[in-house]
């Protein structure tokens, strides 16, 4: 796989599983972000140019099954199992007092990351940024509904063209439609094309609600780092109320509500969304 891998990109092994990341900056602070559904690293495009170099380091994970990390033909790809390749990953490079940032499906593999660290290693996570966070059971958006199906997922991958389904899914995704340029939706083309992405896709929706969810949402309670929750107004997928009800369960957590955004508050209003991120790191 590392032959494939644009210039920027990394690799490393964790549980015999190759992820792709990226490192920017060399601050004091370590802040490694995860991404959604059908998303990678390159969802990161607008904010990670706001991010000052010289006060963090960036780590731009491509979660398993997306991006250019590996799509193995196996059924591990619960939120449960990716928190566990994240935590492998923090490990592995020895990253301490770690800020994690999450959106979506990123953010629910945040709150487990930070939830299973409670107890092998407190200091392995210092501070927690959720983002539209898939944190409880809501309607799943009809592209995934669809790809949770093996058949139609595999035709809907194969038949229609790329760039037609990541312009189709972003329109879910924003509120504003003048954000999706074609720059946009290029970057996230790159993420359909590779080998094993119809699988990958797949099991990531069929396992997206994990065996033991109920017990993991009664731990939200027992997170103990600091923790902000930004939410896009109008986010059609995972609603504001389901941030609200987040930000009574972490304790102390705060909440931050972006105006004209939907579920992408990191793309569609990047200067805002950084503003809360870093005075929150900043306290």
């Amino acid at each position: 796989m590392g032959s494939h891998l644009p210039p920027a990109y990394r690799t490393i092994s964790i549980y015999g599983i190759n992820l792709a990341y990226q490192v920017e900056g060399s601050g004091p602070v370590p802040v490694v972000l995860l991404h959604g559904y059908a998303a990678s690293i390159a969802t990161w495009h607008d904010l990670r140019r706001l991010i000052p170099p010289d006060r963090h380091t960036l780590y731009l994970l491509d979660l398993k099954g997306f991006g250019f990390s590996a799509k193995p033909n196996d059924t591990r790809y619960s939120p449960v199992d990716q928190a566990a390749l994240v935590a492998g990953f923090l490990e592995t490079l020895g990253l301490r007092h770690v800020a994690l940032v999450g959106h979506s499906l990123g953010g629910g593999v945040a709150l487990i990351t930070a939830i299973s660290s409670r107890d092998r290693d407190r200091e392995r996570i210092g501070r927690l940024v959720l983002i539209d966070a898939a944190a409880y059971r809501h309607r799943f958006p009809r592209f995934m509904r669809l790809l949770a199906h093996p058949l139609a997922g595999t035709l809907l991958l194969t038949l229609i063209p790329v760039r037609t389904i990541v312009k189709h899914v972003l329109r879910v995704c924003f509120h504003n439609r003048t954000d999706i340029t074609p720059d946009r939706i290029e970057r996230y083309a790159r993420g359909f094309s590779s080998r094993g992405i119809c699988h990958a896709f797949g099991e990531s929706v069929r396992r997206i609600i994990p065996p033991d969810y109920d017990r993991l949402v009664g731990s939200y309670g027992n997170i103990g780092v600091p923790t902000l929750i930004v939410w896009g107004r109008n986010d059609r997928i995972t609603p504001l109320a389901m941030g609200e009800r987040l930000a009574r369960e972490i304790p102390y957590a705060c909440l931050a509500v972006i105006d004209d955004c939907g579920h992408n508050p990191h793309e569609e209003q990047p200067v805002e969304t950084w503003r809360e991120i870093s005075a929150f790191l900043e306290q």
